[in-house]
């Protein structure tokens, strides 16, 4: 009866958790804040520490993007948290482009091709008994959007606009198969959506061409969390690969030649890396933890990305004069695994505020000038991340944090597409600023027999 009393207390705070979640499921992402196209914002907690422990249980549930069994921590009843990141880029690409060695002296500069941006996530889980949870995740784990300030210059031919979406829904089922150790294992299915526009000529004047193609795919997660003492947890996650086969169509609608604005329908075949997380949370002290994570992804995955002609066994001449099969355009890329080091701490100030801080290191899957494509100038990285935490009551908890990433990588640019050589670099900065909400919904208890750090 108290539980049941206590339940119809809250209300108010269940709406504002549900909302949150539903916001977050609505809410578009575009930038790119982790190596390749990855979009590494996906919580506000674990961002506070640089993504220290973040494949680790006893923190908070959105840990389980990285590994699922971090689910097995949530409280009794239904949690929710929803993830805002806030964040702002500042990307420049500088260069020239020649044509058979002959510099074309167009402008040099892009201006700023990185666009202001909202990243949401949301989690939501459910106990089912003191050893079984159900959850699910809403994010968008890769994103990009580049769109040079400047429309005439010297890399209009290679990218102008470069769009990337994806929706991602993880339904996920945790289970404590002893107060040591948890294990889960979850469905993704996942939509892509990506729109990549580049200037037909040299001229201010030139159209776009545009491709644009949209896929539903899925795959898989799965992790396991141990607790070797009372104080520690060690996480391994993995986030599987999935191959999307975008469907869309090549055309220039701007065009006054009637096949170029006809355009042709294409397919292009992408397949988005897998990624392996090991993680260490380790109470010091009872009041300070030390946190670490190892993060591999597969990015040697993408070699090259083809876009080949469908649906037409005649061609259309502006695009595709050899019909069905042709190539109608090929992005190289040769990128490299990328890798994710990093270290943080978290000190329990008082029983409602926890502060945290935390560095990491990036190498970006990019690794040499000619692979650097001006659609994804990345490099190598540093975090420097600060965060707080404060328990507003026992239902609703609050979480702050920034980071600034720096570019150390060589950014030098030197490709060669469609006859035209590209020579130049890239400089970027981003700072991120990110609030969650954290909603306990209530519900039986059935928190009997379930570790004494579930979430809080």
């Amino acid at each position: 009866m108290g539980e049941t009393m206590r339940w119809r207390k809250r209300p108010i705070h269940a709406i504002g958790g549900l909302i949150g979640f539903v916001l977050a499921c609505n809410v578009t992402t575009s930038p790119s804040l982790a190596g390749g196209f990855a979009v590494r914002e996906q919580s506000t907690e674990l961002q506070g520490m640089s993504f220290a422990g973040h494949g680790a249980g006893g923190g908070g549930l959105s840990g389980m993007f990285w590994n699922p069994a971090v689910a097995a921590y949530a409280p009794a009843g239904i949690y929710t948290e929803s993830h805002y990141a806030g964040i702002v880029g500042h990307v420049e690409i500088s260069g020239d482009v020649y044509s058979g060695g002959t510099n074309l002296g167009l402008p040099q500069d892009s201006g700023d091709i990185a666009k202001d941006a909202i990243v949401p996530s949301s989690y939501l889980s459910w106990r089912v008994n003191n050893r079984l949870v159900a959850a699910i995740s809403v994010n968008s784990p890769f994103g990009l959007v580049t769109e040079p300030a400047n429309r005439f210059w010297a890399g209009q031919t290679f990218a102008r606009t470069s769009e990337i979406k994806t929706y991602n829904f993880a339904p996920t089922l945790a289970y404590q198969i002893t107060p040591a150790i948890a294990v889960a294992a979850g469905l993704q299915v996942q939509r892509m959506e990506g729109r990549l526009k580049s200037a037909t000529g040299i001229t201010a004047t030139a159209p776009n061409s545009i491709i644009h193609g949209d896929d539903t795919a899925f795959g898989f997660t799965a992790g396991i969390d141990v607790r070797p003492t009372a104080r520690t947890n060690i996480g391994l996650g993995y986030r599987s690969s999935i191959d999307q086969t975008l469907e869309g169509s090549i055309a220039v609608p701007d065009s006054a030649l009637p096949p170029a604005r006809a355009g042709n329908p294409i397919k292009a075949g992408v397949t988005l890396p897998e990624i392996v997380t090991l993680s260490l949370r380790h109470g010091l002290t009872d009041r300070l933890t030390l946190l670490g994570s190892v993060e591999w992804s597969h990015w040697s995955r993408l070699e090259k990305l083809d876009i080949v002609c469908v649906k037409n066994p005649a061609g259309n001449p502006a695009f595709c004069p050899a019909g069905n099969g042709q190539v109608a355009s090929s992005l190289d890329l040769g990128w490299h695994d990328g890798w994710f080091f990093s270290a943080g701490a978290e000190f329990a100030y008082s029983e409602r505020l926890t502060l945290r801080t935390g560095f990491a290191y990036e190498t970006s899957p990019i690794q040499a000038a000619d692979e650097r494509s001006l659609r994804v100038p990345d490099s190598d990285r540093l975090w420097a991340s600060v965060g707080a935490g404060y328990k507003w009551s026992d239902t609703v908890g609050l979480e702050l944090a920034y980071t600034h990433i720096f570019g150390i990588g060589d950014s030098d640019i030197d490709r060669l597409e469609r006859g035209l050589h590209f020579i130049g670099k890239a400089d970027a900065q981003v700072d991120i600023v990110s609030a969650a909400l954290k909603v306990k919904l209530g519900g039986p208890n059935v928190s009997d027999g379930l570790p004494a750090d579930s979430m809080k």
